[in-house]
């Protein structure tokens, strides 16, 4: 209700009497709204170079025995990764019979090769969890171990049961 009147009131109000920080208020704030957009474009452009150099560290990882799924959905095991980029995929069962494939490997969507990045990561969070572990562990106070209840006995049962 107060914004409504405060725009009724600068539309009817016609004379030069507002205050000097008022008149740039708007300009103060499409600045700020320009430095936020211009820090996220910063933020979110560095993450994504993030990905795609994690993607192309997996896809320098891959040897032959791993596992991976294309683009369009094809899954198999690597037999052999050749010189001009591409790799060799074997498909299919020993029932069904086997084929074998040769694609590109920019095809490749999803691989359980690890890259250097990726298993630096895991490092790093598999100490952070061990240092928290310890940490924990050091905090709590050895607790007594709690009584298990008495066994009932078969006088005792025949009375509630009545």
């Amino acid at each position: 209700m107060h914004l409504l009147q405060l725009l009724a009131d600068s539309a009817t109000d016609t004379t030069n009497t507002a205050n000097p920080w008022q008149q740039y208020m708007v300009y103060i704030l499409l600045g700020v709204i320009l430095v936020l957009l211009v820090v996220w474009l910063l933020f979110s452009g560095r993450k994504n170079k993030q990905r795609q150099k994690e993607y192309v560290e997996q896809l320098d990882a891959i040897a032959p025995g791993n596992k991976v799924k294309t683009a369009g959905g094809i899954c198999g095991i690597v037999v052999e990764v050749c010189d001009d980029n591409t790799v060799i995929l074997e498909t299919g069962s020993e029932l069904s019979g086997k084929s074998y494939i040769k694609m590109d490997k920019e095809l490749i969507a999803q691989t359980d090769a690890k890259g250097p990045t990726q298993l630096a990561r895991e490092e790093a969070e598999a100490r952070r969890k061990a240092e928290k572990e310890a940490k924990n562990a050091d905090k709590k106070p050895d607790l007594p171990a709690e009584k298990e209840p008495e066994p009932e006995t078969p006088a005792e049962t025949k009375e509630e049961k009545e």
